[in-house]
């Protein structure tokens, strides 16, 4: 029997937001897969832009928008696309916002009414309806201070490692994205991904690996590519271990979920300049967590261990 859970807003209601409600148009839907949707959504008006930080969330309302109604919260998974800031805590404008939506199994914690309504079985029925959206989120890139509210760890930083756990890979794709077009930053800063899936059909449906294409494009491209490389951690069907090209880059799959000793290999020696973005289910996100900070693990600065968790 599926259990009921805690709400987006309750859920998230000590984190920062917004002040601001922003209507935005649903501009374009693409579903890679039986269970994910991308939607950008984009404002109304062509003058109005939207402004957010790598990493964060939205509050989403759907029409007719009663004045009770509850919001669903999505990830953003674009780049705010405008390599002009790298404060920590200064938004960066946009035009538009992405997001990646997926449909819960039957088995599982029923949808939010937002999921299903975004989630309605004519996409012609979706386009260019609007929604409204509100800014929300701490777990961000760059990782900030708590030393110096408002400043961040780039100075210091020589590697930032990313660990996603299925939808945990969205606001990473975001961080991601907005690193690539940073110069020179990224000319000097190692960016390793340790991405864990349930295998749709590899190698046939790797299609269906949300964002592995885009995220091999960044180390991929010949100028201006990302330093470091992705890795594939699949549970499934499959035993051998191997690889999967996309976009001209073969990302190594390893057949088993990700463990502690892959975070602890890309780490290195360098766990002063090292930042490590964890996202995730909740036990997989704790225990990766606890065993780099506590001082029986890897004794890293809690402020270097930046986490989320998705639910």
């Amino acid at each position: 029997m599926a259990t009921t859970k805690e709400s987006h807003i309750d859920r998230t209601a000590n984190e920062p937001r917004d002040t601001t409600l922003h209507t935005l148009l649903i501009t374009s839907i693409t579903q890679i897969s039986p269970s994910i949707r991308i939607f950008t959504l984009t404002p109304d008006h062509p003058r109005c832009s939207i402004s957010f930080l790598p990493g964060q969330w939205v509050d989403l309302y759907y029409p007719p928008f009663p004045p009770d109604q509850k919001p669903g919260g999505f990830t953003i998974t674009s780049s705010p696309s405008s390599p002009s800031s790298l404060s920590s805590s200064t938004s960066v404008a946009s035009n538009s916002v992405e997001l990646a939506i997926k449909l819960p199994p039957p088995s599982s914690t029923p949808p939010s009414p937002p999921t299903l309504y975004l989630w309605r079985p004519s996409l012609t029925e979706l386009l260019n309806t609007p929604v409204k959206v509100r800014i929300g989120g701490s777990f961000t890139f760059p990782p900030p201070t708590r030393a110096l509210p408002g400043s961040s760890l780039l100075g210091p930083l020589k590697k930032v490692v990313f660990v996603a756990g299925g939808m945990g890979i969205n606001p990473l794709m975001s961080m991601l994205s907005y690193l690539s077009e940073q110069d020179p930053l990224k000319e000097h800063l190692d960016a390793e991904v340790l991405y864990g899936v349930k295998d749709p059909g590899l190698p046939e449906k790797v299609g269906e690996v949300l964002f592995l294409d885009r995220i091999a494009a960044l180390f991929s491209r010949p100028r201006g590519g990302l330093r470091g490389g992705v890795k594939l951690f699949v549970t499934g069907m499959g035993s051998e271990d191997g690889e999967v090209s996309c976009n001209g880059y073969n990302v190594p799959v390893v057949r088993r979920r990700i463990e502690m000793d892959d975070i602890r290999q890309v780490i290195g020696q360098d766990k002063s300049e090292t930042a490590v973005y964890i996202c995730g289910p909740p036990k997989m996100t704790d225990e990766f967590v606890e065993v780099l900070t506590s001082a029986q693990g890897q004794r890293m600065d809690a402020e270097r261990v930046l986490y989320e968790k998705w639910w």
